[in-house]
């Protein structure tokens, strides 16, 4: 290669270099935009609740809780994130990915911890994704394993708040709740239907198919066929939905027992119809950890029964700071596994070594 060729190519490599620097710099700057929005929307949020109940309030009504029923909370809602790794197992090992339960129920753990802080309520679930990816080399399997085992949660809760709104119709002051529940309902019916239905999931698939890169809805249609082949393991469904109930249940009677502690004795059906709702807004990508939604949301629904906005906010929120203590492990595991102390170091020595490199 003569000279010139060399310059050329050291001209077209650096300028390329420079091209993916620019990229990877407007992704970044994008992404500090869009997570400066959720951050803002949920202070919003907060800030009008506070002051429309008054931060004194929810002190008072926190410095005469009985920490007791809390207590309980923390213990109804670590298990059922037990069974809620019991549930994300049995799908992994359906599709022949053979962790140990202690690695899946760790893994699960560290999704649910940052689920905490992350948009929406379901941003810790890339952590389960990349942690499966890494041990087993199967990426579609791990994205088609969290979002069928994320969309059985969303099924149950929602048949659950569907069951219990038609039995206790009479007594709901709002009918217009069991018609929003109705309509959440037929929505998982239909994904649910789509995504087992491989002639009807197809055929929507090619109405969105130009409006993305190849190597996306190539992706996007092995994760369809990944999901798609959970119908064909009828015992596999049997037991994740068995399991599913369970796992919602418990959570729902977690927010039951921080209503408790604040001294609020209303029938637990209560609790079955509005949490789905209240976790289903929370888990939309507009806020941190679904902080400001979660309040606001169980403030309009259980105002409908009487209950003071103070005392529904400051339960809810209690709810909240629960599932981050049942969730602490995950943040320990995260902390102290073996490849992220690796990783951590790995990362330090770069650092290190960067830094030698600017010295005179």
């Amino acid at each position: 290669m003569r000279f010139g060729d060399e310059l050329t190519a050291l001209s077209l490599l650096n300028g390329a270099e420079r091209a993916k620097r620019r990229k990877l710099s407007g992704q970044r700057r994008k992404n500090i935009f869009l997570n400066f929005i959720k951050a803002a929307v949920s202070s919003a949020l907060i800030y009008f609740l506070l002051r429309r109940i008054g931060v004194e309030n929810i002190w008072r009504h926190l410095g005469q809780a009985n920490w007791w029923w809390a207590l309980l909370g923390v213990a109804t809602f670590a298990l059922s994130n037990i069974l809620g790794a019991v549930q994300w197992s049995i799908l992994l090992r359906s599709r022949d990915v053979k962790l140990s339960t202690w690695r899946v129920v760790a893994f699960y753990h560290v999704g649910l911890f940052f689920n905490n802080f992350l948009i929406g309520y379901i941003g810790g679930d890339a952590f389960r994704i990349y942690d499966v990816s890494k041990q087993s080399g199967d990426s579609t399997t791990a994205v088609s394993s969290v979002v069928f085992d994320r969309l059985v949660g969303f099924f149950m809760l929602t048949t659950i708040a569907m069951l219990m709104s038609l039995f206790w119709f009479r007594r709901l002051s709002s009918p217009k709740t069991v018609g929003f529940i109705a309509v959440m309902l037929v929505s998982w019916i239909l994904l649910l239907f789509f995504l087992f239905h491989e002639k009807s999931g197809k055929a929507v698939g090619r109405l969105f198919k130009p409006l993305a890169p190849a190597f996306v809805t190539n992706k996007v249609h092995d994760i369809y066929m990944a999901v798609n082949h959970y119908q064909h393991k009828r015992g596999v469904l049997v037991k994740v939905f068995f399991t599913s109930f369970f796992v919602q249940s418990l959570r729902i009677i977690t927010h039951y027992w921080a209503a408790r502690a604040l001294g609020v004795n209303v029938n637990l059906i209560y609790f079955a119809i509005f949490i789905p709702i209240i976790a289903l807004f929370a888990s939309l990508p507009i806020s941190f950890g679904g902080i400001g939604v979660r309040e606001q949301s169980g403030v309009a629904l259980f105002s409908t029964i009487g209950l003071l906005a103070s005392k529904v906010a400051t339960f809810e929120f209690l709810a909240y700071i629960i599932g981050i203590i049942a969730a602490l492990p995950g943040g320990l595991f995260f902390a102290f596994r073996k490849e992220q102390r690796a990783e951590a170091q790995s990362f330090r020595n770069r650092i290190k070594r960067s830094d030698e490199r600017r010295r005179p």
